[in-house]
């Protein structure tokens, strides 16, 4: 049950992006061009990554929904499906425009309807809505046309009552919209530290997550936060109502005689001390290679490494067991990476992979500041749309679900 849940939701995750060239081409899909649209308008919001995997799923299924309606052979994530107890109605309806017409406005108006509800209270939202309305208008749609009557055979209005379902359903699924998705119960056990003083200072548990007192704190999308110490993101994000998980992986953690849902818990992390009141070992393994590696950023310390095929990948994980010291023994603590072999052969040539030699800080920096974007960044969440939007836009990509199934 769950491995079928998960590939509906890659299918849906798939169907969202497709493929070409540039955001007004007219190779793009319907599909592909709002989600270009709503990425650019994740990067003129705070950063707040959780949010942001909320708003691309909802927005995915929701288009793939309407997809649906057309393809008349797929199964709907939200229409007539019962979801955390709200039920979507949709009564089948012809439709006055031929069908990919009416595919492409009902996704419009929908899109439309659904970004400029979620991202209005984004700081940077003059710049949002003047990119929805000029690629709206640009499609020739109408921005005051706003009935829900899609029984008419109206397809932008068929777009506008599923954008309201999903917002409505928004409303009610545990993610604290209405008050801008702040913490209503956690508060931290420790004082901020004020970083522009010298040394730890005081901190009542340093097992447990210490404020940072900034003297200006900027976001990592640029936006300056009024107050210099940031919140904790997301501790309460478990009552959110979940689109893959599965309630079989779930405990609820007690605090305070507040419940936090945690899914697939790996445990307490290792703490500062052990029993003997020693600095813990495991502990000190895992903070160690914050220095280690970061020494690894620098392009000029003479290091090159082979980033090709050939020099990178393949591990292999049947001997490996999933604890501490087998871990271990995968990660290379002084030179970096791990201890994979590589792939020997192209399956393409069947002859062996050339070698690309890149100084290491050059890599390694690459890939730490794709994840630490900023100051415009669709955190994230967005970065894997951004990698599937990139890869999909290849001229020798061919998009098939699962490497099998054929997607047109």
């Amino acid at each position: 049950m769950k491995w079928n849940k998960i590939r509906f939701l890659t299918f849906v995750f798939l169907f969202s992006v497709v493929q070409q060239k540039n955001l007004f081409s007219q190779e793009q899909s319907i599909a592909r061009i709002w989600n270009e649209v709503i990425l650019e308008s994740i990067r003129n919001d705070f950063a707040r990554p959780t949010v942001h995997a909320r708003n691309l799923f909802h927005m995915s299924a929701m288009t793939y929904d309407i997809w649906t309606i057309f393809d008349k052979k797929s199964k709907p994530y939200f229409l007539n499906q019962n979801k955390n107890g709200v039920y979507i109605s949709y009564e089948e309806t012809s439709y006055e425009k031929e069908n990919e017409k009416a595919l492409h406005e009902a996704i419009s108006y929908a899109s439309y309807r659904y970004l400029y509800h979620r991202y209005e209270v984004s700081p940077k939202f003059k710049k949002t809505k003047d990119l929805i309305d000029s690629v709206f208008c640009s499609l020739g749609y109408d921005p005051n046309f706003k009935s829900t009557n899609y029984k008419d055979g109206n397809s932008a209005a068929l777009g506008n009552y599923i954008a309201k379902q999903v917002i409505d359903y928004g409303w009610k699924d545990g993610s604290n919209e209405k008050y801008f998705y702040t913490n209503l119960f956690y508060e931290p056990v420790n004082q901020p530290l004020i970083l522009k003083n010298p040394g730890s200072q005081e901190i009542n548990d340093p097992n447990r997550w210490q404020p940072l007192a900034f003297e200006k704190f900027i976001d990592q999308s640029g936006n300056e936060i009024p107050g210099s110490v940031p919140p904790f993101l997301g501790p309460e994000w478990g009552q959110t109502w979940p689109f893959s998980l599965d309630k079989n992986d779930l405990k609820l953690m007690n605090r305070d005689d507040f419940n936090f849902p945690v899914y697939y818990d790996p445990g307490p992390p290792p703490e500062f001390l052990d029993s003997d009141c020693k600095i813990n070992s495991e502990f000190w393994w895992n903070h160690s290679y914050v220095s280690i590696w970061s020494s690894h950023l620098d392009p000029n310390d003479g290091v090159l490494w082979d980033i090709s095929p050939g020099g990178i990948g393949n591990l292999d994980f049947s001997n490996i067991k999933y604890n501490v010291e087998s871990l271990k023994g995968i990660y290379n603590r002084y030179d970096g990476g791990d201890f994979s072999d590589g792939y020997k052969i192209n399956p393409i040539t069947n002859k062996p992979y050339e070698k690309q030699l890149v100084p290491r800080g050059d890599y390694t920096r690459v890939i730490a500041e794709f994840w630490a974007d900023g100051p415009d960044s669709e955190t994230p969440p967005g970065h894997w749309f951004t990698i599937l939007n990139y890869v999909s836009d290849h001229s020798e990509f061919d998009l098939k679900f699962e490497g099998k199934e054929k997607l047109t």
